[in-house]
């Protein structure tokens, strides 16, 4: 009876897991080509195989955009320098409120985004939440958790998309703002020109990705690169204003319930036999008298 139960329960999960399959694989279908835009400003999250936490931040170079709008490779590669040299600056500024356990890399190029950033990286979570001074406010971002569901858990869990206002967002954009304009001004680039460049920046998006080794945490926009799972959030200018929150969730069996209902079923299984087989020996006892 036990083997049973054990069985009855394993297919359930194994039903589970088939459906969550399918709905990550519909997840990965309907993401938005803008998850992979390169005019974005991006804060990307993820771990190392030492499970140091890496929070990159990342502004657009926009190479193709300003291809086509006519500037020369040189002078593309000229504004790298400069965007390159006001990134550099916003790291050392973060550098000199280094904590312990966190360490501030210097601006590199990320190809895959046509960006350039620095990565603050953590020793672990408590060092990332000293770094931000979050512990004051750990306790209400648990009342911002929400559990349902009977059969299957749901754990809905909210919190505030890192660029978490215009103003920060305006922050940002201030670095790639100031990085034209001394491009533009240095190398004698006329203002229409820088114009034009200016412009690429009222059209960018906002992007923070959550990525793990960890297939468990769901969101409304996620991608499978390899064996990393990225969890991604777009957000216009006009978004972080009307609602600057996402959402996470996780769904896990509710165990007791399904061993429950499992049990139920095989008590319910053997009661029939047992009357099945009761009944059939009833029969053919009336057949020999």
């Amino acid at each position: 009876m036990k083997k049973t139960i054990c069985a009855l329960f394993f297919v359930f999960i194994c039903l589970f897991s088939t459906f969550g399959s399918c709905n990550v694989a519909n997840a990965e279908n309907d993401y938005k080509t803008n998850v992979f835009e390169k005019n974005a400003f991006r804060i990307v999250r993820r771990s190392d195989e030492n499970d140091k936490i890496l929070l990159s931040y990342i502004f657009p170079v926009n190479t193709k955009l300003l291809e086509e709008q006519k500037f020369t490779d040189n002078e593309i590669k000229t504004y790298k320098f400069y965007l390159t040299t006001y990134v550099n600056a916003l790291a050392k500024s973060n550098k000199e409120k280094e904590t312990e356990g966190v360490s501030i890399g210097s601006c590199v190029y990320f190809t895959d985004v046509d960006g350039l950033g620095f990565t603050i990286t953590f020793d672990d979570l408590e060092a990332q939440k000293r770094y931000f001074g979050v512990e004051d406010k750990e306790e209400n971002d648990k009342s911002k958790n929400k559990t349902t569901g009977f059969f299957m858990k749901k754990m809905e869990i909210k919190t505030t998309f890192p660029i978490s206002s215009t103003k920060s967002a305006g922050d940002l954009k201030l670095i790639c703002v100031m990085a034209i304009t001394s491009w533009c001004d240095d190398n004698n680039i006329s203002s229409d020109r820088k114009s034009v460049a200016l412009q690429n920046l009222n059209d960018s998006l906002f992007i923070y990705d959550f990525s793990t080794n960890e297939n468990s945490l769901k969101s409304e926009v996620m991608y499978q690169s390899g064996e990393i799972m990225h969890n991604v959030f777009v957000k216009t200018l006009s978004d972080i204003e009307s609602d600057n929150q996402i959402k996470f969730w996780i769904v896990v069996p509710n165990r007791p319930v399904w061993y429950l209902s499992a049990l139920f079923c095989v008590l319910v299984g053997m009661v029939g036999v047992f009357v099945f087989y009761k009944k059939k020996n009833l029969n053919k006892i009336a057949k020999k008298q």
